[in-house]
């Protein structure tokens, strides 16, 4: 039987938490009432073990915690308790305090974990209760915070769609921005994202991991057949540099997120031009999903990467296109020698602006021996590269759709990144 000073306790106590719900200070307003309740060192974690909130009596609030896994490990019946457990100390473990340990749900769903150490004082039969209901209040406000960042998103997501369709009245727009903290009339590059597996692809933690790599500002939408993300372009950084951030960015989050996801970049567009963007950025995606193959590194490229073939690629018959390349470059791919020597050739020539003299440096040969490549491949495919801009345009789509399957003689598409090694005639 509880005293009355014990009831008071936790009566006030109950009251103190719950007024914290839904207010401005979120889960760490929370976390620190309890520090205070339990005058103890008292931390929240998330799934996956990292730190949201810690607070602790003055001179101890930066007292270490150890990783709830090590915790878990000690006592497994903490998986089931559905209230917290006292977790012993166990030096061999790690563990050097008893503490309590408490799951945090919402709904039926684990979302968190609560850990109150036996520091800098025992602990007391009322933490066990303060602990508990540290636990049902921070499950409440988790939810809170989902439904807001719920209806933010959405309002993000209206917007980007929005600026997508470049149909709203511009005064709606700009209140609507401002409202949200989104610049509208900022430059933005469009990035459209593609899962190979068919697999819906999460679009807001897409956004939420590119944001917080690029430390830009992302708005995400779905598109008809995957995500469309708008990151913000500063006015004040070279627009190469920042597709080629972006692309950085997408890759390192792509590879580490499920699915096979790829990707299509746009160049730094104007608000004016995001429609514009979007085809593109869509027709590059469809690109890397029609002919780089499913094993390869490379997610992502951008409008730049491909030039206007891009327009021809992804929208004409897969197998056309093959045997388009085939028509073109067939006695090139057969696997001589000499046939590689040609096809790096070609990439030089054109990586180079049509430029023999520049060819020929970059392969590290004469460039007598550049013109005499051009002449044999003109006996092989009776294509004149160097006197014929319509026989240029068609070897130079055939020789993308050869980058893009990832042929070991031209297998790199960034013309900056290629390697230049010389070659013999």
């Amino acid at each position: 039987m509880l005293s009355y000073e014990e009831l008071l306790e936790q009566h006030s106590a109950e009251l103190r938490l719950s007024r914290l719900v839904g207010g401005r200070g979120g889960l760490s307003a929370i976390v620190r009432a309890g520090a205070e309740l339990t005058g103890k060192v008292t931390a929240l974690f998330d799934l996956h073990d990292r730190l949201i909130a810690r607070a602790g009596p003055e001179g101890f609030k930066r007292a270490s915690v150890p990783p709830v896994a090590r915790s878990r490990a000690a006592v497994p019946a903490a998986a089931e308790a559905r209230k917290p457990v006292v977790v012993p100390a166990d030096p061999v473990a790690q563990l050097y305090r008893r503490q309590l340990l408490g799951e945090i749900f919402v709904d039926d769903a684990v979302v968190g974990w609560l850990v109150v150490l036996e520091h800098p004082t025992p602990l007391r039969a009322i933490d066990a209760f303060l602990a508990m209901r540290m636990a049902e209040h921070l499950g409440r406000e988790f939810l809170v915070q989902r439904r807001i960042a719920s209806v933010a998103w959405n309002a993000r997501a209206s917007l980007a769609r929005q600026l997508l369709r470049g149909t709203c009245d511009q005064q709606d727009l700009r209140s609507s921005g401002e409202y949200l903290g989104v610049d509208i009339s900022a430059r933005r590059v469009l990035a459209y994202v593609l899962d190979r597996d068919r697999e819906d692809v999460d679009d807001e933690q897409l956004a939420v991991d590119l944001e917080h790599q690029l430390r830009l500002d992302v708005l995400a939408v779905r598109g008809s057949e995957g995500t469309v993300l708008l990151v913000e372009a500063p006015r004040e950084t070279n627009p190469m540099s920042t597709v080629a951030h972006v692309k950085t960015a997408l890759n390192a989050v792509t590879s580490r997120l499920p699915g096979n996801r790829i990707a299509g970049v746009s160049s730094v567009s104007e608000p004016s031009r995001l429609r514009r963007a979007y085809r593109e950025a869509r027709e590059v995606a469809h690109c890397i999903d029609r002919f780089v193959p499913a094993s390869s590194q490379r997610r992502v490229l951008a409008v730049d990467d491909l030039g206007p073939a891009r327009l021809f690629l992804a929208n004409s018959d897969a197998e056309s296109v093959r045997g388009y390349v085939d028509d073109v470059l067939g006695p090139l791919l057969a696997g001589d020698p000499r046939g590689t020597n040609h096809l790096l050739t070609l990439q030089k020539y054109f990586d180079t602006g049509r430029s023999v003299r520049a060819a020929a440096a970059r392969l590290g040969v004469h460039e007598n021996t550049v013109r005499l490549r051009f002449e044999r491949m003109h006996d092989l495919t009776g294509l004149n590269v160097l006197g014929n801009a319509s026989d240029q345009l068609s070897v130079q789509t055939a020789l993308l759709v050869v980058r893009l399957q990832g042929h070991p003689a031209v297998s790199v598409i960034d013309p900056a990144a290629a390697e230049c090694r010389p070659e013999t005639a």
